[in-house]
């Protein structure tokens, strides 16, 4: 089956561990409990994606460990198309192990993740060109995220974009260099911090929260063209569309939050899966907020993923 949505992005392993705060420069703390959960923002949202029953396929590399292994399991009871995830040889390349991913979550949920890339690193151009032709030829949606190298997700915008697809960017992590990245996207995803990072070249999170009109004037600054959206999620504020001449407030949905490992990656998930469907933005947006919200009730990331029969 075609893919309806085609991923291109990480897969990590999680190491998860619980913290009363989060650390300070210098402070050394006890956990109170330690996880190993699927993760990586490629695999996250693809499976968010595919919990909504749109036809999912992962572009992306693993290692030839167990991790690797485990994940691709994962993949496959989700019923994601992997014939494009690539297995590196760790005999090759010493740095080919599957990616990992270090997370503290505190009590409040808020969480700070530290990841080390692995076989992520080694996705090229070329093989993310050769994925249109292997899972992606038709795909109505690409998304992609910005944990593998830039060039790598600028050639798989760009052959999405030849292949008639809408093009989807999460800006997350946010990384030096890549403000061009964003003009091969229909639809730009990013948080406040990511904002900051590309409408001011700032390096560090805000101090204090940006105003919703702070929000629209700095993403109306990376639009490009007339057709480009920008989405800025706020978190328990919700979420911005700022188009040239239009912006959009969608209230977030109340929940009770356990851990936010993953809201954004389920929110772009289920946004390009809505998209996909056909679904008009405004409907998609209000889909993928009821859809973080949920997630953000329950511990991990890719296991938090709701299903699309909790959506209603």
């Amino acid at each position: 089956m075609t893919a309806a949505v085609l991923v291109c992005g990480s897969l990590n392993i999680d190491l998860v561990a619980r913290v009363a705060t989060l650390p300070r420069a210098g402070e050394t703390l006890l956990s109170s409990g330690l996880q190993r959960l699927p993760g990586g923002k490629g695999l996250n949202q693809a499976v968010a994606a595919a919990r909504m029953n749109t036809p999912t396929a992962l572009v992306g590399a693993r290692g030839d460990d167990a991790e690797g292994a485990t994940l691709a399991a994962l993949l496959d009871r989700e019923g994601i198309d992997t014939r494009a995830l690539l297995v590196r040889d760790s005999r090759l390349a010493p740095d080919a192990h599957t990616g990992l991913a270090q997370v503290w979550v505190a009590a409040d949920g808020e969480n700070v993740i530290v990841v080390h890339s692995g076989a992520n690193a080694t996705l090229s151009p070329a093989e993310v060109r050769a994925a249109f032709t292997q899972t992606g030829a038709g795909a109505k949606v690409a998304l992609a995220q910005l944990e593998t190298p830039p060039n790598t997700v600028a050639a798989f915008l760009q052959a999405a974009r030849a292949q008639g697809a809408s093009t989807v960017l999460n800006t997350a992590p946010a990384v030096a260099g890549t403000r061009t990245l964003l003009a091969g996207a229909d639809w730009v995803l990013l948080n406040e911090t990511e904002l900051l990072h590309y409408a001011t070249d700032a390096t560090a999170s805000p101090t204090q929260e940006l105003s919703l009109e702070q929000c629209v004037a700095m993403a109306r600054r990376l639009i490009d063209t007339a057709q480009q959206t920008i989405v800025v999620t706020l978190g328990a504020r919700g979420a911005l569309a700022v188009t040239p001449q239009h912006h959009a407030h969608y209230a977030a949905v109340p929940t009770t939050v356990i851990d936010t490992t993953g809201a954004g990656d389920c929110f772009c998930g289920v946004f390009a899966a809505a998209l996909a469907a056909g679904w008009p933005a405004a409907a998609a947006l209000e889909r993928a907020n009821r859809a973080a919200a949920l997630a953000v009730s329950r511990p991990g990331a890719a296991p938090a993923m709701p299903r699309v029969d909790e959506l209603g």
